[in-house]
């Protein structure tokens, strides 16, 4: 059985079927052990990009004792207005706290998205047992999720579906990345705008930035992120 602790070569092989990725230099190189945490946590993981995607992140946490994270982001370019891809995994031994979803800023941006999440529902039911253990994040990050998100606390004898689940949804991801066409003109700047008010929304209230900010404080806290995440 392939544990969630391994997310990040389980998602490096199925995205080098599909696209040639080249790796990406940071103002903070990894691996980094913050000042704060007395060097106990190593922050370290990989940064890819590619023809359509800016950011393809595998963004590995290590915590003393026994918890870590696992995060896997992509943000496609900006000209081409596509969703992003967002995983989320929280290992305390052998309980998981697992995320995942492809979004936009919420349902409110004009974007006719049905048709995807549909499709992505329909992937998602068919995991039943990963439903029966649903948790809802609470505040504003709300706002940017997806009606097909999957938010589930598992223990480890779920960790194979959760790897298949996410495997089917970066599947339907890359295929929209390989459909996607440029935008240019007044759909560019929609974008552009619609873009800045969901970065906004994610560095006020993302857990992820949270932690960064706890970690390096504010301003070298967010600086970082945005920079890993959203080439910034």
């Amino acid at each position: 059985m392939t544990s969630l602790r391994d997310i990040h070569p389980v998602a490096l092989a199925e995205l080098r079927k599909r696209v040639a990725l080249n790796p990406v230099s940071l103002r903070h190189p990894f691996p980094e052990r913050p000042a704060r945490t007395l060097g106990l946590v190593k922050v370290d993981g990989d940064v890819f990009s590619s023809e359509k995607l800016t950011r393809v992140v595998m963004f590995r946490l290590n915590l003393p004792v026994y918890m870590a994270v696992r995060s896997f982001f992509i943000r496609p370019r900006m000209e081409y207005d596509l969703p992003v891809f967002s995983c989320e995994t929280v290992l305390m031994g052998k309980s998981r706290m697992f995320m995942l979803d492809i979004h936009r800023t919420g349902e409110s941006t004009g974007h006719d998205d049905s048709a995807l999440f549909d499709r992505l529902i329909k992937i998602r039911d068919t995991y039943p047992d990963l439903l029966k253990t649903q948790k809802k994040l609470e505040g504003e990050i709300q706002n940017v999720f997806s009606r097909a998100i999957c938010q589930v606390k598992i223990n480890q004898a779920l960790d194979d579906q959760a790897l298949s689940i996410f495997r089917e949804y970066l599947g339907v991801f890359m295929e929209l990345v390989e459909q996607a066409r440029p935008l240019a003109g007044e759909e560019l700047e929609k974008a552009k705008r619609s873009f800045e008010e969901y970065l906004k929304t994610v560095i006020d209230h993302d857990p992820g930035f949270k932690g960064y900010k706890m970690l390096f404080g504010e301003k070298n806290g967010v600086s970082r992120a945005l920079n890993i995440f959203f080439d910034r």
